[in-house]
């Protein structure tokens, strides 16, 4: 939405041919100045982060695969987590007006491939593992969006969603076809990899390099600390303020739902049905 304001504010009109570029796609031209380019794409990196669940928004990405499969594989696998790679390349004409929105499109697809690609070692479902490996992908196909590869990210998003979608089908299945191989050869399958092997890292590292990946890269407790806690305490202090201000108004306690005692015995029986 500021992403829209600010092309508003810069050309005057509410159409979307300064942003999506005149001509049709790929070849369009946009024709907005280069900071212009810069201000409005950084808007648009931010929202198709958080919908591609790129850097720092991967945390809801995991959390949604406690859901059902079937949505998990459609919504997820294939739709949602691609949706903000779409918008960016479809407002790719603006990428090429600013090198260093490029370059910032770019680090942010690096990280993104690199912080999945070690979380997903450290995972211990199936569904869950699968998601950071779909984010790791998600990462290069940025990193293509902001080295100028249209076609090569079309063909990879529209690849990698249908791989996904059917390893996400799948993958309820995983450990029903690992009992059947353990049944065939009397045996467990040797399993290699992950970050607790990993003979080539020093014991002390590999262990901050595991932690590391089971927390996710800290980027929940990152993004509650810096922007979840300082925006309730700012809400928190608004609500205080009102309170002060209706209290002042009316003479008195203005909240009389603030004294309506919670009659636990209904909430209790509703829990029994």
């Amino acid at each position: 939405l500021m992403a829209v304001l600010m092309l508003h504010h810069y050309t005057g009109a509410g159409d979307f041919e300064a942003l999506t570029g005149n001509g049709p796609w790929p070849t369009g031209e946009a024709v907005i100045s280069s900071f212009q380019a810069f201000t409005v794409g950084l808007l648009l990196l931010v929202a198709a982060a958080g919908k591609s669940a790129l850097v720092p928004f991967c945390g809801w990405l995991p959390r949604a695969m406690e859901g059902p499969t079937p949505s998990s594989a459609v919504f997820y696998g294939a739709l949602s987590v691609h949706l903000g790679l779409f918008l960016l390349l479809r407002v790719s004409p603006i990428l090429e007006l600013s090198v260093p929105l490029c370059a910032v499109t770019v680090m942010v697809g690096l990280a993104t491939a690199l912080l999945s690609a070690i979380a997903a070692k450290a995972q211990t479902d199936i569904k869950t593992a699968i998601t950071f490996a779909s984010l790791t992908q998600v990462g290069i196909i940025l990193i293509e969006i902001g080295c100028g590869l249209r076609y090569i990210a079309l063909l990879h998003i529209i690849g990698h969603a249908c791989l996904r979608t059917l390893q996400l089908l799948r993958a309820p299945t995983l450990l029903h076809d690992y009992h059947t191989i353990e049944n065939a050869i009397g045996k467990r399958p040797a399993h290699h990899g992950g970050l607790q092997e990993g003979s080539f890292l020093n014991p002390s590292f590999r262990r901050k390099v595991f932690r590391f990946a089971l927390e996710r890269a800290y980027l929940d407790a990152f993004l509650d600390r810096f922007f979840l806690i300082p925006f309730r305490l700012v809400f928190e202090w608004c609500d205080r303020a009102e309170r002060r201000w209706t209290d002042w108004l009316a003479g008195g306690h203005s909240r009389i739902s603030d004294d309506l005692e919670i009659h636990s015995e209904i909430i209790e029986e509703l829990k029994h049905r």
